[in-house]
């Protein structure tokens, strides 16, 4: 009897912890789904003769803000121009870059490349989303510019420093809305020691800047000046944003 009751209050206290190990499974069970599910981001860096670039990273951020160090970075690319990262799955704000030196945060410099503005991405547990990105530099998408439409205006001019002198590595922007940020619309090329700049526009009513970080630096105000354009137009200086 004592016997037969011992053996039963083992198979009770067994019971119990059971039910306890299951009600701790279950309150950890979904953390732990949620932790491991990923997916793959994957795809090529070409540039703007559809070539495939080497060295470029792709950029991966949890937000479209992309004024900061990245969520996540790819490994450079190969020669076929390649990547592939593993992600938490979850949506995502993604550039590719291609930069002359060592630094990979910060605003682009001459000689460095960009895919644009962030692309969006959904990345799905056990999944596989190809994308593809073109990077160009300052002077290929001025290029670039020009070459969309035959009715895009010559504008011509020079950067000037505070003190009237020309301003060297930086570059003029358009933009069709004064407070727009971001990618500007229109870029010209980088200065050279004179100072002179040329954007292909549409006619219209533009916001004339300049900098010499690329995107613009959106923590400062940049010296804008309105002009509008119904023709090729000449001496159109812009005094650099320091």
């Amino acid at each position: 009897m004592v016997a037969g009751v011992a053996a039963e209050r083992k198979r009770v206290t067994l019971a119990a912890a059971a039910l306890c190990l299951a009600a701790l499974l279950a309150l950890a069970g979904p953390y732990s789904a949620a932790g491991g599910e990923s997916g793959i981001l994957a795809g090529v860096v070409l540039d703007v003769s559809r070539n495939p670039v080497a060295g470029a990273s792709v950029f991966v951020y949890s937000s479209p803000n992309t004024r900061r160090p990245a969520d996540y970075i790819s490994r450079a690319t190969d020669g076929t121009g390649a990547f592939r990262i593993t992600l938490p799955a979850g949506r995502y704000w993604t550039v590719a870059r291609v930069r002359q030196g060592v630094e990979q945060y910060g605003p682009l410099l001459p000689g460095d490349r960009h895919s644009g503005a962030p692309l969006e991405t959904d990345v799905r547990s056990g999944e596989t989303v190809e994308e593809e990105y073109i990077v160009r530099d300052l002077r290929e998408t001025s290029l670039l510019d020009a070459k969309l439409d035959t009715s895009y205006l010559r504008v011509e001019g020079r950067l000037l420093t505070g003190e009237g002198e020309p301003a060297a590595n930086g570059y003029a922007f358009a933009r069709r809305e004064k407070d727009g940020g971001g990618i500007p619309d229109y870029v010209s090329t980088w200065t050279d020691a004179g100072g002179g700049y040329t954007l292909f526009l549409p006619a219209g009513a533009y916001w004339l800047g300049s900098s010499r970080t690329f995107p613009p630096d959106a923590d400062t105000v940049p010296l804008l000046r309105v002009v509008v354009i119904d023709g090729p137009i000449k001496d159109v200086d812009i005094l650099m944003q320091e």
